[in-house]
């Protein structure tokens, strides 16, 4: 035991001094193997805090795309080159937004011991950031219908449930959202339907809008489209009324003549045509163009099935004019002859008619036309007075009354 003793405690200055050097030894190794070293990190995405203060003052802010910023940080060789930009963080306080909309930009390392390690250096430590006032805007959702349902089928109406959409966000974005609509595809439908579909922002020159450029308070809406047969109906016009005293309707001319129509197969079924019969030309003397809606004149149930919505209508009023016929004996035909007796008109004489009517209808107008007539029925031998008889010719009216002399005798 002394002996133990004595060993351990021989030379023990030299011992101690051994221990003591080779301590010196391990940390100059150390430190040589553990140098201080730099390293480039880039990437780290910054976050940006504090958004309340802006927005508090209805205002909006947009920051760029893809924020990153890139640093470089200085420490010892065993902490340095395990690092990456998932262990550091990289924050801007948007509460300390300086008059030009500039935000620094604070990195640190996310373990607080490591900070304490490094040293952290960047040149790009503020972020610009656009911030303009918030605008809130109302919108109505159209439905836009994509292909063609069945032959002989047409869209009646179609709904949009809610039918209205809030916009909010920045003032220069909703500014340019000039519709909304919702997209449904009704090809080959031949009956109602009914969908979800999202809203699609559309600008003026009906481009979409990036929709993650602002909020809104409606993500979905339900669409009904009405779908239900068609059919062709006749248009007629009709006028009411009279011209002024010496004008007459010329003509009625209208587009269009027909016109396609939806609805239910039993309403569809009661109607044929459209009469509009209330165009009035009392005291007109003048061509009077007036357009007619057609919605107006259709019966319950029954809609139009296309775009035109109006029937243009034009009616010719002209003056009336007068035109003098010279009437002959062989041009008046006697009605009613006996093969026993001879007719023939006293002297031989003409006459003169005097009709009133449009140009148009007096330009082409012929004796022959108005097919002058007496009727000798029951008549025999002797002389008579017959009042000739005309055709009557829509437009033409007759202004005199014209006898003829006949003398009747036997057959020899």
């Amino acid at each position: 035991m002394v002996n133990m003793k004595n060993r351990i405690l021989d030379h023990f200055g030299l011992k101690v001094l051994s221990l003591i050097i080779a301590i010196v030894i391990w940390v100059i190794v150390a430190n040589v193997d553990d140098y201080t070293t730099t390293k480039q990190i880039s990437g780290i995405e910054i976050e940006f805090i504090n958004g309340d203060a802006i927005t508090e003052k209805n205002k909006v802010y947009e920051v760029p795309e893809g924020t990153v910023i890139d640093i470089i940080v200085k420490g010892r060789r065993s902490i340095v080159e395990k690092l990456t930009n998932e262990d550091f963080k990289a924050v801007a306080d948007l509460s300390k937004m300086s008059i030009t909309n500039a935000v620094a930009v604070n990195v640190s390392a996310v373990s607080s011991r490591i900070d304490k390690e490094l040293t952290i250096s960047y040149t790009n430590n503020a972020v610009n950031i656009a911030v303009e006032e918030k605008l809130q805007k109302q919108l109505p959702i159209t439905v836009r219908t994509s292909s063609e349902v069945a032959d002989g089928y047409a869209i009646r109406n179609k709904t949009a449930s809610p039918n209205l959409i809030t916009v909010e966000g920045a003032e220069s974005v909703v500014n340019t959202i000039e519709e909304v609509v919702v997209d449904v595809d009704v090809n080959g439908a031949s009956e109602s339907l009914s969908a979800y579909a999202a809203p699609v922002f559309l600008d003026k020159n009906g481009n979409e809008i990036d929709s993650s450029k602002f909020d809104y308070d409606v993500k979905e809406v339900e669409v009904s489209v009405e779908v239900l047969k068609t059919k062709e109906l006749t248009v007629r016009v009709k006028t009411q009324g009279e011209p002024k005293k010496g004008y007459a309707v010329a003509s009625i001319n209208y587009q269009p003549t027909s016109i396609l129509v939806v609805g239910e197969a039993a309403d569809l079924a009661k109607v044929d045509e459209v009469v509009i019969d209330d165009i009035d030309v009392t005291d007109c003397s003048k061509d009077l163009e007036t357009p007619i809606t057609l919605a107006d004149y259709l019966p319950s149930g029954i809609t139009l099935a296309e775009d035109t919505q109006e029937v243009m209508v034009k009616v010719a009023i002209e003056e009336i004019e007068e035109k003098t016929l010279v009437i002959s004996g062989d041009e008046i035909n006697i009605v009613g002859k006996s093969g026993e007796l001879n007719y023939e008109f006293k002297d031989n004489i003409s006459y003169i008619l005097k009709v009133r009517g449009l140009r148009e209808n007096l330009d082409n107008l012929k004796v022959t036309n108005l097919i002058p007539s007496i009727d000798v029925s029951g008549y025999d031998v002797g002389t008579y007075k017959f009042s000739v008889n005309f055709k009557e010719i829509k437009g033409i009216e007759i202004l005199d009354n014209i006898e003829a002399e006949l003398e009747i005798t036997q057959v020899q």
